[in-house]
């Protein structure tokens, strides 16, 4: 019995490129329909939600300066501090020293020089246990109090005291009173009248009164008079016509 038809069987060749076509199709399908092979798909943009404003984070000025670094350790500083750590005294010699040109002897002379340098730096022991003396308090200095002589007395070694100008006696007012003057009638000549005690004097200018006071100038409200004894000069007021 024959499935095909005639005209299918007169082309083999095709029949068989249509197969293994199929099978390229479906391995292909198989495939991309793998379900350990997740499928993807297309990027949904999610409307993007406005973000919360932080109340609690300061805000940086702009005129703040930047916070300042640490600082960092060199590797000079690494190599130095791994050097300290790493020190270990030994009493072991170099390698290659010649011990028979060590000379074990004591240099006692070097020993007695040691002896005699002073001590310096502090007085505390290196052998001996104990809490560290106080510093020395600084001894307070009084300065000597000088006893004063009483005033108005110098003192023996001293300086004797500055002589103090004695007080300038006081002026004695000059004993006349000026009661008015008398003129001619050109004006040019005055004569005052003046009361000494119960007399009555009439003097000039120039003139002088008991060879002591001059008459320096007459004026209508006052007279100027002199004190030749100490040249102290007064003005004399016009006084009121005297009562009686």
């Amino acid at each position: 019995m024959k499935w095909l038809p005639a005209k299918v069987g007169a082309e083999p060749k095709k029949l068989a490129a249509l197969g293994g076509l199929l099978a390229v199709l479906l391995v292909v399908f198989i495939t991309n329909r793998d379900p350990g092979v997740p499928e993807q798909s297309a990027p949904v943009s999610a409307p993007s939600a406005a973000p919360a404003p932080l109340k609690s984070l300061p805000v940086r000025s702009a005129s703040a300066p930047p916070s300042p670094l640490p600082p960092q350790r060199t590797n000079a500083a690494r190599r130095d501090n791994a050097a300290i750590v790493d020190f270990k005294p030994s009493l072991k010699l170099p390698e290659g020293a010649d011990v028979s040109r060590i000379d074990p002897s004591l240099k006692l002379d070097l020993l007695a020089r040691l002896q005699q340098l002073p001590a310096e730096g502090g007085e505390r022991s290196l052998f001996e246990f104990g809490t560290a003396p106080k510093p020395k308090e600084p001894t307070p200095t009084v300065a000597p109090v000088k006893p004063q002589p009483p005033p108005g007395t110098a003192s023996a070694a001293g300086p004797s005291a500055t002589p103090t100008a004695p007080p300038k006696p006081a002026v004695a007012p000059i004993p006349l009173k000026f009661y008015g003057y008398v003129g001619d009638a050109k004006g040019t000549s005055k004569r005052a009248l003046f009361l000494d005690g119960d007399d009555i004097v009439v003097a000039g200018e120039n003139d002088m009164i008991r060879d002591r006071y001059k008459v320096i100038r007459i004026g209508v409200n006052s007279a100027v008079i002199e004190d030749t004894t100490n040249k102290n000069q007064q003005t004399l007021p016009l006084v009121e016509e005297l009562a009686g």
